[in-house]
């Protein structure tokens, strides 16, 4: 379980976020949402450990700036592109914290071929990463993460460079982790897809927590039109499924 208790962050004299607190449940997906500048992608770097705040966040009750022994993977939204390195060598770093770098078990490259094939990154695997398009990137990073096989996965809109038919068969990948008991955090704009995946979703605005909850519950909400500014409509198919549809602004009179 994480523990998020009286959460801020500040930078410099502006509050980025304010006071959170919610509780993540362990073996779920929990998706934030909300407009730009929430402080969706603030929080993700917070529960990783690598941004300064106040107030307490804890994994399984240790808080996690001091437990350098927590398996994260983290998947941002712009990564910096490493010059030279093969697309097998970039998801290859996925493991170096358990075999370290140049000294992969037979175990960890066969894992990198299986995950490669998985997303659709297998042909390209001497290709440099430094050459790959946005979508192959995306992909790449998120390979990344799969063969680190960690406890807690952090994801800065992994759909946002990918077409629709990638989009879905990178979130089936990221849902099988559930079964492992991998805890799934994201953020998204897509609040269709967040639906679809996450059991729980976290509403933000303004660098504070509207509403968290179940999906259904939260995408049913007065709490989430608001942080959009009530502009967005909620249809439900023949399925039961929802669909979030932004709506068109009216003309100025």
């Amino acid at each position: 379980m994480i523990n998020i208790s009286d959460l801020t962050v500040r930078v410099g004299q502006r509050s980025i976020l304010s006071d959170i607190n919610i509780e993540i449940e362990d073996g779920k997906w929990t998706c934030l949402v909300g407009p730009n500048g929430a402080g969706k992608t603030t929080l993700l770097k917070s529960l990783l450990g690598s941004m300064p705040y106040s107030g307490s966040i804890t994994d399984s009750g240790v808080e996690v700036f001091r437990n350098h022994d927590r398996n994260v993977a983290f998947v941002p939204q712009h990564p910096q592109i490493p010059i030279g390195m093969s697309v097998s060598e970039y998801v290859m770093l996925g493991r170096s914290k358990r075999d370290g770098w140049g000294n992969e078990s037979n175990q960890s490259r066969k894992l990198v071929a299986d995950i490669l094939k998985l997303t659709g990154l297998f042909g390209m695997q001497s290709q440099f990463v430094s050459l790959l398009s946005g979508g192959e990137m995306q992909r790449a990073l998120i390979a990344r993460a799969l063969v680190q096989e960690p406890t807690l996965i952090l994801l800065d809109e992994p759909t946002s460079a990918l077409d629709l038919h990638h989009q879905i068969a990178v979130l089936n990948n990221i849902e099988l982790l559930k079964e492992r008991g991998v805890t799934i955090i994201s953020t998204m704009h897509d609040i269709t897809l967040a639906a679809m995946y996450a059991e729980k979703i976290v509403v933000m605005q303004e660098g504070k927590v509207l509403l968290h909850g179940t999906s259904d519950f939260v995408i049913h909400s007065p709490e989430l039109k608001s942080a959009f500014e009530n502009r967005i409509n909620v249809y439900t198919l023949d399925s039961g499924r929802p669909v979030i549809v932004a709506n068109k602004d009216l003309p100025n009179n």
